[in-house]
């Protein structure tokens, strides 16, 4: 017996009722039983279904409606979220903004990963997609003084070059990236400077693909991310 404790073996935690609950309503809205929209039973046959307390349904509830995952409307029911980015978008700029070394490590993710996405879009973006970019890139200017409009063209910009790298397991890690990033320009796009080098950025990149140059495509997304980390670090 002193051996194996002695050996760093932990006592095994009991997981929380209200976990375990909050778990099993995730589970069905990531399986399309619980579909976006869709309304809860009230909650004294949620909880006989469950069979758990109405206390510890409560507490999972919460927790879900903190992340963005169910709307809880007084007097109104409890209903599944849009599950739309905007809507799970709140949770994940709070967790951003409490340090600023997750923004950081963003930054470096993005860095990794974009940069690899920008190179392969080269090789294999269409010309419908470069005509997307190119109207996107025109429409920048056009918002360039409106930080908002700027930051969901921003998106969109970034969104069609992931689409453009045309590989099913990028698309997954993209799409949770980009909800991420999209967190994070809500903190860089309102920076002084930001959207106008962004424009500047987003041409070379737009530059790099029309040539189909993977090098200096994966330099141009660098460059750009490099530049919003710089004047954010300048402003903080």
């Amino acid at each position: 017996m002193d051996k194996i404790q002695n050996a760093g073996i932990a006592p095994i935690k009991r997981q929380p009722v209200s976990e375990q609950v909050a778990q099993q309503l995730l589970g069905l809205i990531q399986s399309g039983n619980l579909k976006p929209g869709q309304k809860l039973p009230p909650e004294r046959e949620l909880s006989t279904i469950l069979d758990v307390s109405r206390p510890s349904l409560r507490e999972a509830l919460r927790a879900l409606s903190l992340l963005g995952v169910v709307n809880i409307r007084q007097g109104g029911g409890i209903y599944v979220s849009s599950l739309e980015p905007e809507a799970l978008l709140g949770p994940i700029h709070f967790f951003i903004s409490l340090d600023e070394h997750n923004l950081e490590a963003l930054f470096e993710a993005r860095l990794l990963i974009e940069a690899g996405i920008a190179r392969l879009a080269a090789a294999r973006i269409t010309d419908e997609q470069l005509e997307s970019l190119q109207a996107r890139v025109k429409l920048d200017e056009e918002v360039l003084d409106d930080p908002e409009k700027f930051i969901e063209s921003d998106v969109e910009f970034h969104r069609t070059i992931f689409e453009a790298a045309n590989n099913s397991f990028l698309q997954r890690v993209s799409t949770s990236l980009h909800v991420l990033g999209r967190a994070s320009r809500e903190i860089t796009g309102y920076l002084p400077g930001v959207t106008r080098q962004s424009l500047k950025d987003h041409q070379a990149i737009l530059k790099a693909l029309v040539a189909h140059d993977p090098d200096a495509a994966a330099a141009a997304m660098e460059r750009h991310l490099e530049n919003v980390r710089t004047a954010y670090h300048r402003q903080a």
